[in-house]
């Protein structure tokens, strides 16, 4: 009947926009733009479906009210999303299975969630209807024959309504179930490994395979027609929703497990290389602090002796002078380059500083720093030279990219508050992953990159401080620390 095939194409156009959302969470689109890709896709799928359906009805009659013919959809469904997938994304086989896999997992067990619901309405619809019939044909309010024809038209229209609301159910709930796993599974850039593909399938082969079996269980074949088992055992109109809307909790909970043994697996590698670097941080600290000392020492020495050797020239050797002299500057200027620019008053934000300056130079980026140690309040000088190596490194290397990018630095305290600003120039546009508060790092091994801002955040939090960051004219990269001063 019309309203029928009226029904499907509206199902079939809902249910393919879901399954181009639900896509796009996790493959990226491939050259073009998104709406004239989504209205490919629903062309394509609903047609597609839609011939293959009048197929199967025209060449195999019986099977498409049996347990083969839903087989055999479901297999056509998954299939044909697979190819509109491989034609209008970036391929990603892993990530393309399990979203096929499970969404036609969801749609078919959903069926089992809504089909009681439409029985009961049928039911009830099913007396009033026929008692409807009887008394406008008691009361005689048109001929038997018209009084037919319009009961009849009533009947039609209130099947499709009932059709219609129980999928429009379903669809609901299907939208709600893509939604948990779009929301709770890893992001498109993290790369699937085998057997976390393999854990995130099998809820929802479970769930295929629980399906099929329902189906056999749910019908069965009596001279062509269908016996609902509804009518054997009523308890199923309750316990058949509940246990597929818990098949699909379990692939949701799947999901969820995962994400946290990945995040959980990835904080423990952050927090070993952290220790590490700690470790190596505290080393280099030692060793710069006794280097830095030598320097001042030996840097007060040459001074000493060169100016020694002038007195002597200009004492002793008049004559010679004019050709010592040049010597002599030089060896000056020399020990001058042992001067640090900044004078932060601590000897490791001398050095971190001078080391920043240097690395600038050689990429041509302007480098101002208006930064000092802080005078007052419990401050460990590792935690002040962790949040300043790193806030510059990620800024030299985020202005490395820009010509003419220039970098900048200071600090000032403001009562109890000590803050350190960091400023840099930047090209590109930044991302935030859901859940987190510092922008995603753009290199490719994310499980060893990316950490400078959470340790900043990690020392920070020892002295009650925060991070914050903003964007600001345009390509303008702002970085402020603030630490609370913990005088005793």
């Amino acid at each position: 009947m019309f309203e029928d095939y009226l029904l499907e194409v509206m199902v079939s156009l809902a249910s393919g926009f879901l399954a181009f959302c639900y896509t796009e969470e996790f493959l990226y689109l491939k050259a073009g733009q998104r709406k004239k890709a989504l209205a490919f896709w629903l062309v394509l799928y609903v047609v597609g479906l839609g011939l293959w359906g009048q197929a199967v009805e025209s060449f195999m009659p019986q099977a498409r009210q049996s347990i083969y013919g839903s087989m055999v959809n479901l297999m056509a469904g998954a299939l044909f999303m697979m190819v509109l997938q491989r034609g209008i994304f970036v391929n990603n086989l892993s990530r393309q299975f399990f979203v096929v896999v499970s969404f036609w997992a969801g749609w078919g067990i959903l069926k089992f969630a809504v089909s009681p619901l439409a029985h009961v309405l049928l039911d009830v619809w099913g007396p009033l209807w026929q008692y409807l019939l009887e008394m406008a044909m008691a009361r005689e309010v048109l001929p038997a024959q018209s009084l037919l024809a319009m009961m009849e038209a009533v009947n039609r229209a209130a099947v499709f309504v009932v059709l219609l609301f129980c999928r429009l159910v379903q669809l609901a709930l299907l939208a709600l179930y893509l939604h948990l796993i779009s929301r709770y599974l890893l992001s498109r850039d993290y790369e699937l490994k085998p057997q976390e593909s393999f854990f995130l399938l099998m809820p929802c082969l479970t769930a295929l395979v629980i399906d099929l079996t329902l189906r056999v269980m749910a019908f069965s074949v009596d001279n062509s027609a269908l016996m609902l088992i509804y009518d054997r055992a009523p308890e199923i109109l309750f316990l058949l929703p509940v246990a597929s809307l818990l098949l699909l909790g379990l692939v949701v909970s799947a999901v969820i497990l995962l994400r946290g043994l990945v995040q959980f697996k990835e904080e423990e590698q952050k927090r070993l290389l952290l220790e590490k670097s700690v470790a190596d941080v505290h080393r280099q600290v030692r060793e710069l602090e006794d280097i830095y000392g030598d320097i001042r020492g030996l840097r007060h020495d040459l001074r000493g002796h060169i100016e020694n050797l002038h007195a002597y020239v200009d004492s002793h050797l008049p004559g010679e002078g004019r050709e010592l002299a040049p010597y002599l500057d030089g060896m000056a200027k020399t020990v001058a380059r042992l001067d640090f620019a900044d004078k932060t008053g601590n000897a490791i934000t001398d050095i971190i500083l001078h080391q920043a300056r240097q690395q600038a130079g050689k990429k041509g980026i302007a480098f101002e720093a208006d930064f000092h140690y802080p005078k007052a309040g419990d401050f460990d000088v590792y935690d002040i030279s962790v949040i300043l190596s790193n806030a510059l490194q990620n800024a030299l290397e985020a202005c490395g990219q820009v010509s003419a990018g220039a970098v900048e630095v200071r600090s000032y305290q403001r009562g109890g508050l000590y803050f350190i600003e960091v400023t840099n120039d930047f090209v590109g546009a930044l991302q935030w992953e859901q859940g987190t508060e510092f922008p995603v790092t753009s290199k490719q091994d994310k499980s060893r990159h990316g950490l400078g801002l959470t340790n900043i955040a990690r020392c920070a939090e020892k002295y009650q401080g925060t991070v914050d960051i903003d964007i600001k004219e345009k390509k303008r990269f702002f970085l402020t620390i603030m630490l609370y001063q913990r005088s005793d």
